[in-house]
């Protein structure tokens, strides 16, 4: 994929990245899934309505495999990697586990983003506990031990309600490594301070001089410094249903402090966008890569709200869709549920019994019997694979469900046994229970015959197509 700045890529950013030039990005941060053991959902609507329904965003949990094998045993047959010696202590420590392969897959993404990292940029990490420790070796492999400059703990917000009763100490922090690829880079850091307030004077009655208080490695440690998470604060206006998002103003701090204006900023795990989002504030250029066609969506439509955002490495016409689905199946699938305006596709990288996305009918109140279904053929249409489908429709008692094809299905079969799964009275209006709808029908801007779902980030209905262009 060539290199283009403020763009969104679609995809595993280790691809995405290979082909871009060398030495032409100025910062990047990241905040990629770190073996939390945890599954992340996107919320429909609001956290604390009773009957707020959830969908997996994303699994945070690695398992070692045969990719992962492959992977580290790669790396230590390469004389050449700076990780090889870190992957192979790692390994003798570790064993062959979960933990060893998230290590190595961010091991090799840490090497192409030093490689594309102009001589004065710099990198923000952001991590959790579970692999702060594993990873600060990491960079210091990558990057160098002499360019590490800072361990940031970033307190998360106040500790209320469940967590309070934990036994043993509550975790309440973030950690955010800060490594440069040269002492220019450290000369061209600005510099951030906390204003002094009103009326201060220094010991003696003297105004003080200079910008304020200098910001020092731990943020949001006091209440002249507020960075409290987005997350923590439930009816926050801000909040765009991703379940990891940060604060706007902790990324304005970072872009504003190691990147200048028009310079060209980087997030290859971006999310719901909030790097994107502050280097935009802020004038810098940016380019944010994710594998979810969910995130991407989102940062496009609803962060940003610019449709004219070029988005490489998705489909832009039938020809590209075919290639897509027959070169990335899954990719495909994840795409092509997103594009039906309040379904979620599934976070894990196969199907699930039957079923690759969800969503939710409004005027159900986001409960089970509201419940609406998507599966996706990329390949041939065939009878058994909608009679399949139709089982799980009945299995987990779905409202409503479409059968997404690649092309327009015509089979005269076909649609007789999807009218026999009968019809839905919404409101005034009656809808078949089960429809067939194609990608061909997509790009020429026809949606399927749905009522209005939950917009899974406000809970209100989805307003038209986002997706128009």
């Amino acid at each position: 994929m060539t290199f283009q700045p403020n763009s969104l890529y679609y995809g595993d950013c280790l691809e995405v990245m290979r082909p871009w030039p060398g030495a032409s990005v100025d910062l990047v941060y990241l905040d990629p899934p770190f073996n939390s053991k945890a599954d992340y959902n996107i919320l429909f609507g609001n956290r604390a309505a009773p009957d707020a329904q959830q969908t997996p965003a994303f699994e945070d949990t690695w398992r070692w495999d045969e990719n992962a094998a492959v992977r580290v045993a790669a790396m230590r047959r390469a004389a050449a990697s700076p990780a090889r010696a870190a992957i192979a202590g790692l390994q003798g420590m570790l064993g062959n586990c979960g933990m060893l392969a998230c290590l190595s897959y961010m091991a090799e993404r840490l090497i192409e983003t030093k490689r594309i990292l102009k001589e004065t940029g710099s990198i923000y990490l952001h991590c959790g506990p579970t692999a702060s420790h594993y990873l600060k070796i990491l960079m210091d492999a990558v990057f160098g031990h002499r360019n590490f400059r800072n361990e940031i703990v970033w307190r998360i917000g106040w500790v209320s309600g469940f967590k309070t009763r934990k036994r043993g100490w509550i975790r309440n922090h973030d950690t955010i490594l800060y490594y440069i690829m040269s002492p220019a880079a450290a000369d061209a850091l600005d510099k951030e301070y906390i204003p002094y307030p009103p009326g201060y004077v220094r010991r003696g009655g003297t105004p003080p001089k200079g910008g304020g208080v200098p910001i020092e490695d731990t943020w949001n440690c006091s209440g002249a410094d507020v960075l409290d998470s987005i997350m923590i604060k439930s009816f926050s206006s801000g909040k765009l249903g991703y379940p990891t998002q940060k604060p706007v103003a902790l990324l304005e701090r970072i872009v504003k402090a190691s990147s200048a204006e028009n310079g060209i900023v980087l997030d290859p795990f971006c999310g719901c966008g909030t790097t994107v989002d502050a280097a935009d504030r802020l004038g810098r250029r940016w380019i944010g890569i994710d594998i979810s066609p969910f995130a991407i969506d989102l940062i496009k439509y609803r962060r940003l709200k610019n449709k004219s955002i070029p988005v490489n490495g998705v489909p832009v016409d039938m020809e590209t869709a075919r290639t897509m689905a027959r070169e990335k199946p899954l990719d495909f699938e994840k795409w092509a549920v997103a594009r039906i305006p309040g379904m979620i596709p599934n976070a894990g990288r196969t199907g699930d019994r039957g079923v690759d996305g969800r969503g939710y009918l409004l005027d159900a109140g986001r409960k089970p019997e509201g419940l609406v279904l998507a599966q996706v053929k990329g390949g041939k249409f065939a009878l058994g694979g909608l009679r399949d489908f139709l089982h799980a429709v009945r299995r987990d008692k779905a409202a409503m469900a479409v059968f997404v094809t690649l092309d327009k299905v015509t089979s005269r079969n076909a649609l007789a046994e999807a009218r026999e799964a009968g019809d839905i009275t919404i409101g005034a209006r009656r809808y078949p229970k089960v429809q067939l709808w194609s990608i061909a029908e997509y790009f020429d801007g026809r949606e399927p015959g749905l009522p209005p779902l939950a917009d899974p980030f406000t809970g209100k209905a989805m307003q038209g197509d986002i997706h128009a262009q």
